[in-house]
């Protein structure tokens, strides 16, 4: 004998499909915001690995630097060395009176003409569209004080 089939007799499969096709779609958008978020950060680790190896290799140099300025008879030294685009390592050396060197400057500093590419447009204070009317030219309606 057949089972009496109710309004929800058949929904079963029906709302299994559903249940499955929302878990598989949730699963696929978490699955590629996963995949580019470990995009991003492979990318960014790069940039720092980069980055680090550059200081790393202008820190050798800046050292070779220092040993040659102890050999040598100078009374002070400053040295710019590029790391990347942007960024130098700026040492100042300067021999002390009983002959041992002195470190007075060993940074990582911008590069000059990278600071001016690289501004962002901020406002100087001048050329409001009120500046004229706070200097007593006009009032905010228009009319002559």
């Amino acid at each position: 004998m057949r089972a009496e089939k109710g309004f929800f007799a058949g929904a079963g499969i029906g709302l299994t499909s559903i249940f499955t096709i929302l878990l598989v779609l949730i699963l696929s958008v978490f699955s590629t915001l996963s995949l580019f978020t470990a995009r991003a950060d492979e990318r960014l680790s790069r940039a720092n690995a980069d980055a680090v190896s550059a200081y790393y290799a202008a820190d050798a140099q800046a050292c070779r630097i220092e040993a040659d300025f102890a050999r040598s008879g100078e009374a002070e030294r400053e040295e710019t060395i590029p790391m990347t685009e942007i960024q130098s390592l700026r040492i100042r050396l300067r021999r002390a009176s009983d002959g041992s060197v002195e470190r007075l400057e060993w940074s990582t500093v911008r590069t000059e003409e990278s600071g001016e590419a690289g501004a962002l447009p901020v406002w100087g204070g001048t050329g409001l569209p009120g500046a004229q009317r706070a200097a007593g030219k006009e009032t905010a309606n228009g009319r002559k004080p």
